[in-house]
């Protein structure tokens, strides 16, 4: 009968709707990538696409494995860093060859972890110690929400498809705060020519850069107005801080627009303010956790693919190169 769902009042509301949802990736599922809802007593059911709503159950773990299943948002970044965003048949078999690869995710206590994968180095923080074995069947395992909920890490089950709001434009009361700077400035650094000042911040890491803009009233107000592009490049070096392609699809019209576009933003919006919350929301810690995971999976999956056995065989005709999948 394990493992149950959080007990109440572990998870708000929105937290458990999300939980509740998963996908499944492998060759032993129908149609190699299905959407799963969680049934809690580690069984899942297979949500098939099309108007019949037809559903086929699966036991999670059997035989000390499981199958291939992620929280939506886990596997839509992992879909991402592996090249296989689209439903084309290149992406599936890509999808499937993560077990195929890395073998069957283990069982136990460490159920659906992966061997070859070094989770508490990538993600910085490990919740395995919550994790027992209560029982000698498979799915035998239960979480210790007391001790979790008393650990400081109740980040880690933010939701990770929670994006701070971006404001197209710096509000005066922001400005305002800052105050008129001065006029006459003898300092090695706010004597600079502005695009001289542009192209040295490029090369600075945010910690030192957010100390540097910080240190006076000019250089501040330049932030909030000059060097916004400046933010803004950093916040889209991040990869984790703005949404992927197909979570700006599944946004819909009146959440989109309130969404940071790469393209589709002002480069002179509030993109200081943004890159301010990425850091600070819970959800966003979340998500740049599972943007770690997700990139240690692929380094796992691309150092054993050459030995594997499913290392693709690009044949070029005609000009024309095509991936072969060897069988």
């Amino acid at each position: 009968m394990f493992p149950r769902r959080a007990p109440e009042g572990a998870l708000s509301q929105q937290q458990r709707d999300y939980l509740t949802w998963a996908v499944g990736m492998g060759t032993m599922l129908p149609g190699c990538v299905a959407t799963m809802e969680y049934l809690d007593i580690n069984l899942f059911s297979i949500k098939f696409r099309g108007p019949a709503r037809v559903s086929n159950i699966i036991q999670w773990e059997s035989g000390r494995s499981t199958y291939v299943v992620m929280h939506t948002t886990c596997a839509t970044i992992i879909r991402h860093v592996l090249g296989a965003s689209d439903d084309s048949p290149e992406s599936f078999a890509t999808l499937c060859e993560i077990e195929q690869i890395l073998g069957h995710p283990c069982g136990g206590k460490i159920a659906g972890r992966f061997c070859d994968v070094d989770y508490k180095a990538a993600g910085r923080v490990d919740v395995e110690r919550f994790w027992k074995v209560v029982g000698p069947d498979d799915g035998s395992n239960d979480f210790d929400w007391q001790r979790f909920q008393c650990s400081g890490l109740s980040w880690v089950i933010a939701r990770p498809d929670v994006f701070p709001k971006f404001t197209h434009e710096v509000s005066p009361m922001r400005l305002a705060q800052i105050g008129c700077p001065k006029a006459d400035t003898c300092d090695i650094i706010t004597t600079q020519p502005v695009d001289i000042l542009t192209l040295l911040l490029a090369y600075l890491l945010n910690h030192s850069l957010l100390s540097l803009l910080s240190t006076c009233r000019l250089l501040r107000h330049h932030a909030l107005t000059t060097f916004q592009p400046i933010a803004r490049a950093h916040t889209l070096d991040l990869g984790w801080a703005i949404p992927l392609e197909f979570e700006y699809k599944c946004a819909g019209p009146e959440v989109a627009p309130k969404l940071a576009h790469p393209t589709n933003s002002p480069q002179h919006g509030d993109w200081w303010l943004y890159l301010s919350h990425a850091h600070k929301k819970s959800s966003m810690r979340a998500r740049r956790r599972i943007w770690a995971l997700a990139h240690e999976l692929r380094r796992a999956y691309l150092e054993k693919k050459p030995c594997s056995g499913y290392e693709d065989i690009i044949t070029e005709k005609n000009g024309i190169k095509t991936r072969v999948f060897q069988t």
